[in-house]
């Protein structure tokens, strides 16, 4: 379906699950510790436990006083320590932040970028992981160079905060309208969307750690996609003159 007399001069992309697979540092620190405790857990069980808490954690986060993710991962990750009886230690949340150089692209990820940038459309990278993971994790790009990276540490506001993506639109020169946003994470499409952003659910199966939730007041995502290449056809069918 195609937006008459849009053109969109931007896409603007949340990072982790979307464009790099942050799952595997998650159950790679989960084994690792369960093992270290000889816990009796499943991994699976751990993970979701303790990605659900983060995500929580994260949103209660975003309107209230900036928090870095290290610090939310870590409280969460004691409190899945606490619900299943493990006596761990806040350090072990270094396990998960050693892991975080192991983070690739999704196989879709660095074509699609490219094939974007060259039908003319700017491409921003935007993160709630601290600079210099997110840095890690574009280093990881053989050609592609995003037009923009940045990171709610920077702004100073968590997502899914509006203000937060609205200072990304100020940093780049652009307003809401000008702008397609694609996310895996739906908390994330919601913050978009409040902030004036059409939004691109991205339902992509791998790399999810916790079942998707959807709540009653929540807003339907103008498309849904299952691939970064959908974006590109997005792009395509859109495509005006400037």
């Amino acid at each position: 379906m195609a937006i008459t007399g849009r053109w969109p001069r931007a896409v603007f992309y949340d990072s982790k699950t979307t464009l790099f697979n942050w799952a595997g540092s998650w159950r790679g620190a989960a084994s690792q510790l369960l093992k270290k405790y000889g816990s009796a857990v499943s991994e699976q069980e751990f993970v979701e436990t303790w990605v659900r808490g983060f995500e929580g954690l994260h949103r209660r986060a975003a309107f209230f006083r900036y928090t870095q993710v290290t610090d939310i991962v870590r409280e969460a990750l004691l409190n899945a320590y606490r619900m299943f009886g493990i006596r761990g230690t806040p350090n072990d949340v270094d396990v998960f932040l050693d892991l975080q150089e192991k983070v690739e692209l999704f196989s879709d990820t660095e074509a699609a970028l490219q094939n974007q940038q060259n039908l003319g459309v700017k491409v921003l990278i935007y993160s709630d992981v601290e600079t210099k993971y997110l840095q890690m994790y574009v280093a990881k790009f053989k050609k592609f160079k995003a037009d923009f990276v940045g990171t709610t540490e920077e702004a100073g506001v968590a997502k899914p905060n509006p203000r937060t993506y609205q200072w990304v639109l100020r940093k780049t020169g652009l307003e809401a309208r000008d702008v397609l946003y694609c996310a895996a994470p739906t908390f994330d499409i919601q913050g978009a969307m409040s902030a004036g952003m059409i939004a691109a659910w991205l339902r992509r199966p791998e790399g999810r750690l916790s079942k998707e939730t959807h709540t009653a007041g929540d807003l339907a995502a103008d498309f849904e996609v299952e691939s970064l290449h959908d974006v590109t056809r997005i792009l395509e069918l859109n495509r005006r003159p400037h």
